[in-house]
């Protein structure tokens, strides 16, 4: 029974340190197809066929590639009421989807954040600071907000006098001290909302991130240009004893499967009434810190996000996986891509979102 195992998941946690990671059941008999379920399958699935090879199966994905919109079908575990609140966390994408739902009349519980627009350092959405680029990040942010007041200052790097760079959030400027905990102050009223949540939408991101071995936590985008030009003097200096304080990864999927279990089960203690809607941002890597063609790391980053997707799916009850990641890249590229081929236009992102309303919300 789904809430008797959500109800031993959270008992189960509250024994545990908020690092560890709680195993789900093994689903491995999801693999092991039977002859029976296969016929109902093909007799059931009109979107399993590749090739239109009669010229009239309108639901091939050949045909489908014809359209300047690429629908791609789910199947979902569970449907969502439309008075349920939605809240989004992830990538910028995320942010995407957030507004187009909002436009559908839907209750975004990340609606009304309150940054001031001069605390960005380019005009952005206001929610921006909230985009969390990598799961590690999104698991700092929920122990933020709900582990209690604790003493911050160290996750700030000091740029210079009264000017600091917070590792924590997207697209913030350089401030003082007292305005950085103003913006930590705002992100976490709204992301207290968690606990009224119906609907979790995640969107995962990036895999290449940084850890800082000074706190030992991993940042949500790189350091600041000129924390990396310290380092890199204070190691020349050094005469090679110096320890770097940063320090890039590229984890690989175990790492990344682990991280996801905590997640989950992180929000499975501060959203319980949540069912979460898991997938992967389209945006691409836009540098790589390897020494691989961007275009190979970005590509790498997306295929283990999605099969960490599949696994949570596949592992807890109230997980599922939405396609959008595969509605995107093979839509119409001149349609769906914007003049710098990394967002995605909103006419596509509509269409996702309409696609996501008429199969999940009733």
């Amino acid at each position: 029974d789904f809430h008797l195992r959500r109800t031993a998941l959270i008992g189960a946690f509250w024994q545990k340190e908020p690092t560890e990671t709680i195993a789900p059941s093994p689903r491995s008999e999801e693999h092991r197809t039977p002859s029976s379920k296969i016929s109902e399958n093909n007799r059931l699935n009109k979107y399993n066929k590749w090739i239109d090879t009669a010229g009239n199966n309108e639901f091939s994905a050949q045909a489908r590639f014809q359209n300047e919109f690429f629908y791609v079908n789910s199947k979902p575990k569970f449907l969502f009421n439309k008075d349920d609140g939605f809240f989004g966390i992830g990538s910028c994408f995320a942010r995407n989807i957030e507004h187009s739902l909002k436009e559908c009349n839907l209750n975004c519980l990340t609606d009304g954040i309150k940054i001031p627009a001069g605390y960005y350092n380019q005009d952005r959405d206001p929610r921006a600071a909230m985009n969390k680029f990598n799961i590690p990040s999104m698991i700092d942010e929920i122990n933020r907000t709900f582990g209690g007041s604790k003493d911050e200052s160290a996750r700030y790097i000091e740029i210079s006098e009264h000017a600091f760079f917070d590792t924590a959030t997207s697209g913030i400027d350089l401030l003082s001290l007292d305005k950085h905990a103003e913006v930590k102050a705002e992100i976490a009223r709204v992301f207290r909302r968690l606990a009224d949540a119906n609907a979790v939408f995640i969107t995962l991101g990036l895999v290449e991130m940084w850890l800082d071995n000074k706190t030992g936590l991993y940042l949500n985008t790189s350091p600041h240009p000129t924390a990396m030009r310290q380092e890199i003097r204070a190691e020349k200096a050094s005469l090679g004893t110096y320890t770097n304080r940063f320090v890039h990864m590229r984890p690989n999927f175990m790492f990344l499967r682990e991280k996801m279990h905590e997640f989950v089960n992180l929000l499975l203690v501060h959203a319980p009434k949540a069912k979460l809607v898991v997938t992967v941002s389209p945006i691409p890597l836009q540098t790589t810190m390897t020494s691989d063609d961007v275009v190979a790391s970005s590509t790498l980053s997306k295929c283990l996000l999605r099969a960490v997707a599949e696994d949570a799916r596949e592992s807890f009850d109230h997980v599922d996986y939405f396609p959008s990641y595969e509605m995107v890249m093979n839509s119409r590229r001149d349609a769906t891509w914007a003049t710098d081929a990394v967002h995605v236009t909103d006419h596509i992102v509509k269409q996702i979102t309409d696609g996501f309303i008429n199969e999940w919300i009733v």
